[in-house]
């Protein structure tokens, strides 16, 4: 059995724990010194670096490192000095306050923390545990009869766990009740690694999605599942995500599934669509596009590898594995600008809550935080991109 996710003594610091910015130094404005000159205005800031908590780098991996949301980061790693050792350490880390907020040891192969709650959910094989890590009370435990080659948050109460045939979500506060089967898995998933599974905030709408590597390309595959309407499509994607966002001229919040995809040589679509059901007193249905550009060389095959949107700004932020991001506008789906904001892989991302930009983690230990100068970013839509309908309008948003 798990027994407890960390069996040691938890280590909570206290309100004078250390920082973990590096060299104890204030960031410099310009983060890599990209933006203001060679690119749009942005600042791109080194929150943590891995290594100096002790994550070895050739540990920080998709499968070890996690990132649910910008409140916490958690860490399944081993000890250098003890490798014979069965038990895990676990680190659980605030990337904006630069603190450790938990660490001990576990037998689980992998763990996930809740996106907004001090909850910690470990799973070892078939079996899945859920610890209050304020509490150190088990809130449920379950398990499958079959292998699980995905499993997230949905929300901050449903785990969602995918095997190779089926979806199964597991509600935490529905007592001893498990994991409920919603869904089968699409024929074209088949042979491919599942890399992310979303719903929208009804959990009427839902998205998995998985890579199938194809001689020198990597295609994208997402299976959009309505509930209501039981029925499933698939289409070739390989980031997506699901936002309620209020269009500018309607009076209703729609449901909106935001898609990215690499196409052929080096050309990739970003899609808005609005989903059912109707709004009332809305605007009819939209579905937008535009065409992106993908910066290669010569031995690598960038593609998005995630989606956030900012509701605040209207803004939707597309970040691919080799670094580079694409700011679109999400009322006509418009690419606005391109930068290169990591020349390392970037592995995980979300939305920093805070400042409405990035918060990613790239292959060399690196927590980033990616944002707009505000003013700087209008100006450029203005002058470098002659964009000045969407100038206009984002400029209420961000400037506000």
């Amino acid at each position: 059995m798990l027994q407890s996710p960390l069996s040691s003594h938890p280590r909570p610091l206290s309100s004078g724990q250390q920082r973990l910015h590096p060299d104890g130094e204030e960031d410099s404005p310009d983060g890599m010194g990209i933006g203001t000159e060679r690119g749009p205005p942005i600042t791109i800031n080194e929150l943590v670096q891995l290594a100096h908590i002790g994550i070895p780098k050739e540990q920080v991996t998709w499968s070890r490192v996690t990132l649910t949301s910008d409140k916490w980061i958690s860490v399944r790693h081993d000890n250098r000095e003890d490798l014979g050792n069965r038990r895990a350490t676990v680190t659980v880390l605030s990337p904006k306050e630069g603190t450790i907020s938990y660490a001990g040891q576990t037998s689980a192969d992998s763990v996930l923390m809740n996106p907004t709650q001090p909850i910690i959910a470990l799973k070892a094989g078939f079996r899945f545990e859920v610890f209050n890590l304020d509490t150190k009370m088990l809130i449920g435990r379950t398990h499958l009869h079959e292998p699980v080659s995905y499993w997230t948050w949905l929300n901050s109460d449903i785990v969602a766990i995918v095997t190779d045939t089926a979806v199964f979500h597991w509600d935490l506060w529905q007592g001893d009740c498990p994991p409920e089967r919603v869904f089968s898995r699409h024929h074209r998933l088949a042979f491919s690694e599942i890399v992310s599974y979303k719903a929208d905030p009804s959990i009427k709408w839902l998205a998995i999605t998985g890579l199938i590597p194809e001689d020198e390309r990597i295609s994208g595959v997402t299976q959009l599942y309505s509930v209501d309407e039981d029925i499933t499509q698939c289409i070739s994607a390989h980031a997506v995500c699901f936002s309620l966002y209020h269009f500018a001229e309607n009076p209703r919040p729609s449901t909106v599934f935001c898609v990215s995809s690499r196409e052929t040589q080096d050309q990739g679509k970003v899609h808005v669509i609005e989903l059912g059901p109707y709004k009332a007193g809305n605007f009819a249905p939209r579905n937008v596009y535009d065409h992106i550009h993908f910066l290669d060389d010569m031995e690598r095959y960038d593609f998005p590898i995630s989606l956030q949107v900012s509701t605040e700004y209207g803004l939707l932020f597309v970040v691919t594995k080799y670094g580079y991001l694409y700011m679109c506008d999400m009322e006509t789906a418009m690419c606005l600008c391109c930068t290169r904001i990591s020349v390392d892989v970037i592995f995980a991302s979300t939305l920093n809550t805070d400042t409405q930009g990035i918060l990613g983690i790239t292959r060399g230990g690196q927590v980033l935080t990616v944002d707009l100068k505000k003013d700087g970013f209008i100006s450029y839509l203005r002058e470098t991109t002659k964009k000045s309908g969407s100038a206009n309008r984002l400029e209420k948003a961000i400037c506000q």
